[in-house]
């Protein structure tokens, strides 16, 4: 039973080895399988590759952009702020330059952490799915609705911040929501 039992674990595990995911929610991040303390945040909807699957945690590398002058920050997109993990400023995050940005450019860089398993999908569809249909039921119940274009991919975290107190939206979509607006809005 035990060996059966080790078996379709391993078999569970391997699902998600080496596979691209994406994070359903706002994740814990630690820099070494054994840390205890919380060395930052993976923010829903992020591209990740899962290298190993630990027994608690799984480490996990993350690509995107630095910004030189916030080191501990990994953007989504170069030049624009959409977080996609981010170290607090306490952290020793071990972040490789990719390819040096030019000219105002950011930084490519990747990071190799740990987060808890689970609360992965493989499909980033349902997660948007799911962030416009809180948007559009929610966000208009005060005022008309917003153009997802209103405003640009900066400017939506401040906004949506700024007014979701007064919605139903569950505290823990809040960045489900924000990530939604400004990877979808075509003004950058």
């Amino acid at each position: 039973m035990k060996k059966t039992l080790f078996v379709l674990v391993m078999l569970v595990s391997s699902l998600f080895a080496k596979d691209t995911v994406y994070s359903n929610k706002v994740k814990s991040v630690y820099l070494s399988p054994n840390d205890t303390k919380v060395a930052g945040r993976l923010l829903p909807t992020n591209a990740i590759n899962i290298l190993e699957d630990g027994e608690k945690l799984v480490k996990f590398e993350i690509k995107g952009f630095a910004n030189p002058s916030s080191p501990n920050i990994i953007y989504h997109s170069d030049g624009v702020r959409i977080l996609a993990l981010a170290f607090s400023k306490t952290s020793k995050p071990d972040i490789k330059i990719i390819k040096t940005g030019k000219d105002g450019a950011w930084n490519e860089v990747k990071v190799v952490a740990y987060t808890t398993k689970g609360d992965f999908e493989k499909d980033l569809k349902p997660m948007f799915e799911k962030a416009s249909s809180l948007y559009k039921s929610n966000c208009s119940m005060c005022h008309a609705l917003h153009d997802i274009n209103h405003y640009n991919a900066n400017q939506w975290p401040a906004l949506f911040r700024s007014m979701v107190n007064r919605t139903p939206i569950e505290k823990s979509d809040h960045w489900l929501v924000i990530e939604y607006l400004q990877k979808h809005t075509t003004r950058k």
